[in-house]
């Protein structure tokens, strides 16, 4: 699946985006959860996943 979403900027050099929801549905949406980006050099690609914090 790909998706694309917008981009908006938020400060100076920050910017925000928006996760398509169909990536969140097996969240417990009960618990708090982190997004972990990581970029990948031998692909080229960024990849999310997404972490319930721990207490």
């Amino acid at each position: 699946m790909k998706f694309i979403t917008k981009l908006w900027k938020r400060s100076k050099k920050s910017f925000a985006t928006t996760i398509p929801h169909i990536v969140l549905l097996d969240i417990d949406e009960k618990k708090d959860h982190s997004v972990e980006w990581e970029y990948n050099k031998e692909i080229n690609r960024w990849t999310i996943s997404i972490k319930e914090k721990k207490e």
